[in-house]
């Protein structure tokens, strides 16, 4: 069985968590779970049986499509597909507290009319107390899967009962690549998760991961 991915997907006045796991060799199947506020919303199910037909399977393959399922739920997301935000709220919210050409930019998003920014992991991150730990996140356009270049990345520690700490900031290669290592600090009381976050022209995008014991 193969690590599976969890991220966090903010879409208007909502947070939606995607979970995707591998079920195992005896089970071969890739399930991907919505929630919000705990709740299951939605799941989506998909076999890889195929690939038990021609042993021994290969953990890149079945990795591939947890990643590319994985995506696709993120995509519908974004994309609005779980929007039940009443019009006239999210006209309210759009125009609340944030830039109006962000406002602009998320609308443009919503409606598929623009190729916005968006944040791939080549890898789970998986950050540790007392650990170092590898940044390696890749910046591309959605719809054209263009890489960005020269894009603002930042890293932060944040946590349930202290103020969030800058570790690491800089900006993508010519390749969309940010390559980076920070030292995470003792186990903390409360709950703390590493935020990475980028920033271009073509929006916001950000991925996190609970940091762990070992």
């Amino acid at each position: 069985m193969i690590t599976g991915y969890n991220t966090d997907v903010r879409h208007g006045n909502r947070v939606y968590h995607v979970q995707t796991e591998d079920k195992g060799l005896s089970n071969p199947k890739i399930e991907t779970l919505i929630y919000v506020g705990g709740e299951i919303l939605d799941n989506y199910r998909s076999s890889y049986e195929d690939l038990t037909s021609a042993p021994p399977i290969s953990d890149g393959a079945i990795q591939d499509r947890m990643d590319e399922q994985h995506r696709a739920v993120i995509r519908d997301i974004k994309n609005g597909k779980y929007d039940q935000t009443p019009p006239d709220l999210l006209e309210q919210q759009a125009f609340n507290e944030r830039p109006l050409d962000q406002a602009i930019l998320e609308f443009l998003q919503a409606e598929g009319d623009v190729d916005t920014l968006e944040l791939v992991l080549d890898q789970p991150m998986k950050p540790a107390f007392g650990e170092p730990f590898r940044v390696q996140v890749r910046a591309r356009l959605c719809q054209s899967q263009s890489p960005v270049a020269d894009a603002e990345v930042s890293v932060k520690l944040v946590s349930s009962l202290k103020k969030a700490t800058n570790l690491l900031s800089g900006r993508t290669g010519s390749d969309g690549q940010f390559d980076g290592e920070v030292q995470l600090p003792p186990s903390q009381p409360g709950q703390c998760a590493v935020v990475v976050s980028c920033t271009c022209d073509q929006g916001f995008d950000e991925v996190k991961a609970l940091v762990v014991a070992l």
